[in-house]
């Protein structure tokens, strides 16, 4: 009796166990070849998630979420992220800095060129007469290069010819010379106005400093009056070893209506 009872349970519980692990073994095959069936993307993914700490679901949603873009239109990305920065860095830092105009930039290089550099003589002169025009109130002479010009030329031709006078040996004097600058020189048909132009010299030779023939100038009547006059607005100064050659000019335009 009891051989049929295990002979019969054998009968009946060894087809369901067969049956059981054929399902259950389909049912895993059908899983893994579920999971190989995973997109490159998506294992590319999975592998990053796990490198970063992210979760490997929550990183698939993020990029679910992300258009999709080429090569060309990330890197067109990263260009206007970083034109983004580079345009709104000088901004913040402009508005914190107080612009400067051309001339003023001009003139702080100038000022730093020239400091603790040495006076030139030239200009130690045009110093001297304006400090002489100060005493007596008067507005100081501008420099012109036009009148410096003159003056030099002047010196050098009474140096190399040997001869000390307003008047060269062309009979050239000291008007004539300027205007070859073009100092002075004004077409009134043109500018439509009416001009005045003054022009004027002060020589000297032998003085071997700057206040020596500033202080000789002003004991002469005629170089005094001329160092003060009102009339003349620029200055120009040529030496040529103890020659020394001062033109003086003004040139007054008047608009005609």
């Amino acid at each position: 009796m009891l051989y049929t009872v295990i002979y019969m349970t054998k009968k009946i519980v060894t087809p369901i166990l067969t049956l059981f692990t054929a399902i259950l073994s389909t049912v895993l095959a059908t899983e893994q070849a579920h999971a190989s069936g995973h997109t490159l993307e998506d294992r590319t993914a999975a592998r990053r998630a796990s490198r970063l700490g992210t979760p490997v679901q929550q990183r698939t949603v993020i990029q679910q979420r992300l258009p999709q873009t080429t090569p060309a239109q990330r890197r067109l990305l990263r260009l206007n992220s970083r034109r983004v920065r580079q345009t709104t860095v000088p901004e913040e830092i402009e508005e914190t800095r107080e612009p400067l105009s051309i001339l003023k930039r001009r003139e702080e290089r100038r000022m730093r060129r020239l400091s603790g550099a040495p006076v030139p003589v030239k200009q130690q002169v045009a110093d001297g007469v304006n400090m002489e025009r100060a005493k007596q109130g008067l507005a100081p002479l501008r420099y012109h290069t036009d009148l410096e010009i003159s003056a030099q030329g002047h010196a050098r031709d009474m140096f190399t010819r040997d001869y000390f006078s307003h008047e060269n040996p062309e009979g050239q004097r000291s008007g004539d010379r300027i205007k070859e600058t073009g100092y002075g020189v004004v077409n009134a048909q043109e500018c439509r106005c009416s001009y005045k132009v003054y022009l004027g010299e002060n020589i000297a030779k032998g003085q071997s400093t700057v206040a020596q023939v500033i202080e000789e100038w002003m004991d002469s009547q005629s170089h005094r009056e001329a160092m003060l006059s009102k009339d003349y607005q620029e200055i120009g100064v040529g030496i040529i070893d103890d020659i020394w050659v001062l033109n003086f000019g003004s040139v007054d335009i008047t608009p005609v209506r």
